[in-house]
């Protein structure tokens, strides 16, 4: 779940993701407001909108660097607004160029900062006191960019050549306080908060000639050239305000009568929210504070300000989401090795399967074979008849296995020490091979704390496949001991009893018999 303190000068009003009821504070409520930190849940991630009038943002130019030099000069140029000056600070690269007059090209700074105000520092070490987690802190006045910049822009389907034209922002903040702000070549020159009279009976008017004022500013400034006209965006929930600003404007000179293409645009809030969570006609007016919230909790725009308890949280954070999806990946990789693991007993199921019925086939095909002979033949021809037999019925299990199987078999019966747990063949060559690599894996026991036995037992066995036919090597490759003191003492050191000792033996074969 998700929350936003949001922040003025008169006191702190807090809306939370899917609800409608607000709580809110006044400055001068502390203990109320300690009470409300203390008792908030900690799984709630909280956003700060800071909306005060102490926020100082300008802009200056600097040497244009290189992409590896500007962090650092960043740093050396924020070291010099102290903390005991400044509660928060933020200074970025515009990305905006320009040649001075010396030939020297510069690009164009951002500063914003926010005044070390006793009550916003105090709000601040208050949080981080009461381990909320606060993920992003907004600028007022930037926020109304972005909002200007994807909902505005979007809804007046408004082009990038466009949005470079000077564009003076109006926004409706509370029912008497208005926020302007001056766009030019895409970025923000200045932010005002503006109060009108609380007894003034033609709200329109006065509204009217506090942007005079601003626009007659902005061209003092000489931020724009001098024949440039501005155009006009009004945003309220008020019909009643924004009917006739058009007119008003005009009578004002602030849109020339000529020029009636002058942009001008009076918006109303609720048609560019999306979500009217705490913005709609129900509740309340929709202000500029309204539309922000429900921006926030539906774009999830970028924070812009940040502190080292922010940072510290948003490690804490991503830490967290790196630590979840190592474990994704663990059970991924252990549900995988499982369905492999399967798979193979399956397949060797399905081998020993064949090769038992192999076996049986073989030996009704020989006791077959024997019933058909006719005796009259003598004895050596009955003998060489059923050799022959035997030859062939032999050569169709070796196009399975490529091995005799009985051989192998006897070997196990005479060594009562091991026992196979696994079986793996493959040929060594591609298509119509005559050579196989077996792998045997296999226990030998008993274990009783003594290894002259197993390895006598396992020499043993190893010697007894060098004599069968066929066979062209047998490599001891994983011995059931090191023979050296360094496994004694590992395996002497388990805590739990050892009855067998797992070894493998590979074992190459030719298969010399003509098919």
């Amino acid at each position: 779940m998700k929350a936003i303190f949001y922040l003025t000068e008169k006191g702190l009003t807090c809306y939370k993701e899917y609800e409608t009821i607000v709580d809110s504070f006044q400055w001068e409520e502390t203990a109320l407001i300690d009470a409300y930190l203390m008792e908030f849940s900690d799984d709630i991630k909280v956003s700060l909108v800071i909306d005060v009038v102490e926020e100082d943002i300008y802009f200056e130019w600097a040497p244009k660097l290189m992409p590896w030099e500007k962090t650092a000069f960043l740093e050396r140029r924020k070291a010099r607004f102290q903390s005991e000056e400044f509660a928060l600070t933020k200074l970025q690269w515009t990305n905006y160029q320009k040649e001075s007059e010396g030939g020297r090209k510069e690009e164009l700074i951002l500063v914003s900062l926010l005044a070390n105000n006793e009550v916003y520092s105090s709000f601040l070490a208050k949080l981080e006191e009461a381990q909320v987690l606060v993920t992003d802190i907004y600028s007022k006045p930037f926020l109304l960019v972005e909002y200007f910049k994807k909902r505005v822009k979007s809804h007046l389907k408004l082009s990038k050549k466009a949005l470079e034209q000077p564009v003076l922002v109006v926004s409706r903040e509370s029912e008497y306080a208005f926020r302007q702000i001056f766009f030019y070549e895409g970025l923000l020159r200045i932010s005002r908060l503006v109060e009108l009279d609380h007894d003034t009976t033609d709200m329109k008017r006065a509204l009217v000639h506090e942007t005079k004022l601003a626009i007659a500013y902005v061209r003092s400034q000489n931020l724009m050239p001098a024949d440039s006209e501005v155009g006009l965006v009004f945003l309220d929930s008020d019909v009643d305000l924004l009917a006739g600003l058009f007119e008003s404007c005009q009578q004002e000179g602030l849109i020339s009568k000529e020029k009636v293409s002058c942009f001008f645009k009076a918006l109303n809030f609720n048609a560019l929210t999306k979500n009217k969570q705490y913005c709609s006609f129900e509740n309340a007016p929709c202000f500029s504070q309204s539309a922000m919230v429900d921006f926030i909790f539906t774009d999830h725009p970028a924070g812009f300000y940040s502190n080292k308890y922010i940072e510290k949280i948003k490690g804490f954070i991503l830490g967290r989401q790196v630590f979840i999806g190592l474990n994704i990946l663990l059970l991924l990789g252990g549900l995988y090795y499982i369905v492999i693991a399967g798979v193979d007993t399956y397949v060797s199921w399905e081998k020993q399967s064949i090769l038992e019925q192999k076996i049986v086939e073989h030996q009704r095909e020989v006791n077959r074979l024997k019933n058909v002979v006719k005796f009259q033949d003598d004895a050596q021809n009955v003998k060489a008849s059923v050799e022959f037999s035997e030859a062939i019925l032999k050569l169709k299990l070796d196009r399975v296995v490529n091995f005799d199987i009985y051989q192998w078999s006897e070997i196990f019966d005479r060594h009562e020490h091991i026992q196979l747990s696994r079986m793996d063949w493959n040929l060594l060559e591609r298509f119509d091979s005559r050579k196989s690599e077996i792998t045997l894996n296999a226990w030998v026991f008993p274990f009783y704390g003594t290894y002259k036995d197993p390895v006598k037992w396992v020499d043993a066995f190893v010697e007894d496949f060098k004599t069968l036919p066929g066979v062209e090597s047998v490599e001891l490759q994983k011995e059931p001991l090191n023979r050296n003191l360094g496994q004694q003492l590992i395996i002497e050191a388990t805590k739990e009893p050892v009855d067998a000792l797992p070894f493998t033996v590979k074992i190459r074969v030719k298969d010399v018999e003509p098919k």
